[in-house]
């Protein structure tokens, strides 16, 4: 039997890689294409509750025609911050598709907050309004940093930011950061009414809330509204917007419908996969108010790691790790 190993990444060998948020979301896009073309295995994400605000889940996803095939096992635990822990953690397994056989093991929390933020990204270009210019961003974290960095690729007028966060140190630190781009004017807004009311775009990475802290009446027409997290608008928001679209509905009618956490619970216009491909029409006029909803999907962490995997090894990077090197034994210890 031969060897079997598999290439081990660490954050630091996934950032040596150097992909940049460009790259990321032409990813993305290409992963939409497939997915609305139904040219995929995603089944929605089984998971665990170890905490009643906790989750582990299992994100499993194969893509045909790039030949990606395998599975995320990713953690949120909001609370982490008290064990100076990121809330999010995870690990990719990239596999073989002709034999199963492990191919790489990586750092997972890295290419979901790309992804996640390349997602809205790619939403944002083809939902946005034309001439897009406003954004506002509640929650200044890891969301909130990587939105506003793929939001910059695609809305080319955007100039204005508006960004509030319970922590002040955290939104003092985010205007800090990016007002040394001096193509944005970056304000730090009192509070969360205030920042939205004037946005063309409103990102709302703030975790998973107990109770609903935005209202619908905050938004102005021909607003994009992009929930990094699924709860947290007020309870009839999927009835108050014009339009409606989800990245995956199988998958979010699974997570979401049970929960109860939006009613009345409506089909989506469409999903996002059949809006980048033209089969569906996404926004039909600069005055729609649209949510897209991304519950996130495992296809864009697959085909992430697996481009991230390939330019690894090319590089060098990572470690070999033997998973076997015999055949099964013939006995056991008894």
């Amino acid at each position: 039997m031969k060897k079997i190993q598999f290439t081990y990444l660490s954050q630091k060998d996934i950032l040596d890689v150097g992909l940049t948020m460009s790259q990321v979301i032409g990813i993305v896009h290409d992963v939409f294409i497939e997915h609305g073309n139904k040219n995929f295995e995603n089944p929605p994400k089984p998971g665990i509750h170890p905490s009643e605000d906790s989750f582990i889940h299992a994100m499993p996803g194969f893509l045909p025609a790039q030949q990606a095939a395998g599975v995320k096992w990713v953690s949120g635990f909001p609370d982490n911050r008290k064990y100076d822990l990121p809330s999010i953690m995870g690990l990719i397994i990239i596999n073989d598709p002709l034999t199963g056989k492990p191919l790489g093991v990586m750092e997972g929390g890295y290419i979901t907050a790309l992804r996640t933020a390349a997602v809205s990204g790619v939403s944002a270009r083809f939902l946005a309004r034309p001439g897009a210019k406003n954004v506002a961003i509640i929650g200044a974290g890891v969301q909130g940093r990587y939105h506003l960095l793929a939001l910059k690729e695609v809305l080319p007028d955007l100039c204005n930011v508006s960004v509030y966060d319970v922590h002040t140190p955290t939104l003092h630190g985010f205007v800090s950061h990016f007002s040394k781009d001096c193509e944005l004017k970056i304000k730090a807004s009192e509070d969360i009414q205030g920042a939205i009311k004037n946005a063309d775009i409103v990102v709302t990475a703030t975790g998973n809330l107990e109770k609903p802290i935005y209202k619908a009446k905050w938004l102005k027409k021909g607003v994009l509204v992009l929930p990094v997290h699924m709860n947290g608008w007020q309870k009839d928001i999927l009835s108050e917007m014009d339009l409606f679209f989800v990245d995956d509905w199988e998958q979010f009618r699974t997570y979401m419908k049970p929960k109860k956490v939006y009613e009345p619970f409506l089909e989506p216009d469409a999903e996002l996969g059949k809006i980048v491909i033209k089969k569906n029409p996404g926004r039909r006029n600069a005055s729609q108010r649209i949510i897209n909803f991304n519950l996130g999907i495992a296809l864009h962490d697959i085909a992430i790691g697996k481009k991230i995997l390939e330019q690894s090894v090319k590089k060098g990077k990572g470690t070999q790790l033997t998973l076997m090197d015999q055949e099964y034994p013939m006995s056991i210890h008894t």
